[in-house]
């Protein structure tokens, strides 16, 4: 087995308190102790969405709707017994800020409890930066040529900006598990989680496009996973480490959809790879969509089962098969629950 990523499966025994699990699943992959202690910070990207039914009032999200607190908390946890230095990061929406969602979920009281810095995106510190193959944002040194207005319009639009503390850090992300409606990107897990780094507010109407087919609009979601394929190039997530305790698909998830439970902790140095496996536990095969095969031939990450080593519970041990429904029906369901 020599040579394969290790992905590892750990069954959640306590969902109260799953510390004990995701420290197996960690370490089972492999540790990140070395990685951790190469940089002087860690930012940690849960997946917190900012759908208004939810945000601005009393209704609870559905599980497997955003990282759950307790998973996000035994993360922390974890890394405090390497650093102290950590931060959690994510951006402002349309549908709300940054901050609305950590005070919402939890994770301003889970920050004031462990010294966390709470990094909103948008706002923080930003750094213009040079993709090597660009799918979505421009090369930021080829606009020389281009003549005025033209050369600001794309810099100011297209140019991929980070926040510094996300560029300088160990980057973990810990997603939960989810489909989506649109079909370029059809499964939220450990890389699409990374996309909340991006500070655009307007990612919706910047990144969604839509297809005019007959009398009606689909979202395509395919600049999402153009943008995926350049950030990753710059800066990627160095760990994944996936929230399985539940999961959420079905029509117009994650607005709405049907909650289940999974009951597992994924854990990889290898995001891509992660995800591979998540996958597979609910019976789809990542590399149906474009931006994650194309990951595969850029060599962003391991993305063929038989390059990556799973360790700990096997897939069929755990698989709950979920339905991803990306059908016009569905899109209006979910447009619905954030009043769009």
């Amino acid at each position: 087995m020599s040579g394969k990523v290790k992905v590892s499966i750990v069954k959640v025994k306590d969902f109260n308190n799953p510390y004990d699990d995701v420290k197996e699943a960690v370490n089972l992959a492999g540790g990140f102790e070395e990685t951790v202690r190469s940089k002087p910070y860690v930012t940690v990207k849960p997946n917190l969405v900012r759908i208004p039914k939810f945000i601005r009032s009393g209704q609870p999200v559905p599980k497997g709707c955003i990282t759950s607190i307790q998973v996000l908390e035994a993360v922390v946890k974890l890394v405090r017994e390497y650093t102290p230095k950590i931060g959690i990061i994510e951006s402002d929406t349309l549908l709300g800020t940054a901050e609305e969602a950590y005070e919402k979920y939890g994770v301003l009281a889970l920050a004031g409890k462990y010294g966390l810095e709470l990094i909103n995106a948008t706002k923080d510190e930003l750094v213009d930066c040079e993709v090597p193959n660009p799918h979505f944002y421009v090369a930021v040194k080829g606009l020389e040529w281009l003549p005025s207005p033209e050369r600001e319009i794309y810099s100011s639009e297209y140019t991929l900006r980070l926040p510094r503390k996300y560029l300088e850090s160990m980057r973990i992300s810990v997603p939960s598990m989810k489909t989506q409606v649109d079909p370029y990107s059809a499964i939220t897990f450990s890389v699409k989680n990374m996309f909340g780094v991006l500070p655009e507010v307007k990612k919706y109407l910047k990144f969604h496009e839509k297809v005019q087919w007959g009398d009606k609009k689909y979202d395509t979601g395919i600049n999402v996973g153009r943008a995926l394929l350049d950030l990753c190039q710059v800066a990627p997530p160095d760990y994944a480490i996936i929230d399985g305790l539940y999961g959420l698909h079905g029509p117009g998830s994650p607005g709405t959809g049907y909650s289940v439970k999974i009951g597992v902790i994924i854990a990889s140095r290898d995001a891509w790879a992660a995800d591979t496996v998540a996958g597979k536990v609910v019976d789809f095969d990542m590399n149906r969509l474009h931006y994650f095969k194309k990951a595969g031939l850029m060599g962003l990450g391991v993305t063929d089962m038989d390059r990556i080593e799973v360790v700990g519970e096997s897939v069929e041990s755990v698989k709950v098969p979920f339905k991803v429904d990306v059908s016009l029906e569905s899109q209006q369901l979910l447009n619905e629950a954030c009043a769009r």
